[in-house]
């Protein structure tokens, strides 16, 4: 009995020891990546008056250093549209004047649009949140599938409309988005999901 008491002991003890060696192992590394602001651009000056994509995964973090600005910038979310941005941002890293910097960790996967407070429509980005594990290449990239449901269908061209109309600031999987590779998400892309799930298309993108 005592022989059988000490097992169960031994055993005990051995179970708290591996699971705290569990507890301490170390988890995926979360990035730091940074994005850089100037004048009037983020990410480089090639930029300049277009979107600057920046694709980051769930608990990563992104720093805007603005210290390549001569002017005042800010990087401000939009919220559904940088067309008609929300006045509660998730995020907003006020007027910076000093070269310093911002950031903001995005939790949830998903495409955040932000732009320029002083320069509202000429100074735009998106940080694109993946949902973990790694980054999928154009090859096994599941184009068409904009709202991440495992499935190309009609809801996903009705979605792709409405991010062109305006009526939805941003996609789930809008990375998925162009069908056609010309660097937009409009109305070309939504007939070229409808063209696939109606058999006529057998391959996105295009």
């Amino acid at each position: 009995m005592a022989r059988f008491t000490s097992a169960l002991r031994l055993a005990a003890v051995t179970v708290v020891a591996v699971a705290a060696a569990l507890l301490t192992q170390p988890t995926a590394a979360q990035q730091t990546v940074p994005v850089d602001v100037g004048d009037i651009w983020y990410c480089d000056a090639s930029q300049m008056g277009s979107t600057c994509d920046t694709t980051i995964a769930a608990g990563d973090t992104v720093v805007w250093d603005f210290s390549p600005a001569l002017l005042p910038h800010s990087a401000t979310a939009c919220g559904a549209s940088c067309n008609n941005p929300t006045g509660s941002p998730l995020f907003d890293s006020g007027i910076i004047i000093d070269s310093s910097s911002y950031q903001y960790t995005f939790t949830q996967p998903g495409t955040y649009r932000y732009y320029c407070v002083i320069h509202l429509t000429t100074q735009l980005g998106r940080i694109i949140v993946l949902g973990g594990g790694p980054t999928p290449t154009p090859a096994d990239r599941p184009y068409g599938d904009v709202d991440c449901s495992g499935v190309i269908d009609s809801i996903d061209a009705a979605l792709v409309l409405q991010l062109d109309a305006g009526l939805v600031g941003s996609l789930s999987c809008e990375q998925n988005a162009d069908t056609n590779g010309d660097g937009a998400i409009n109305s070309v892309d939504a007939a070229l999901i409808l063209q696939h799930t109606a058999g006529l298309l057998f391959h996105l993108p295009v």
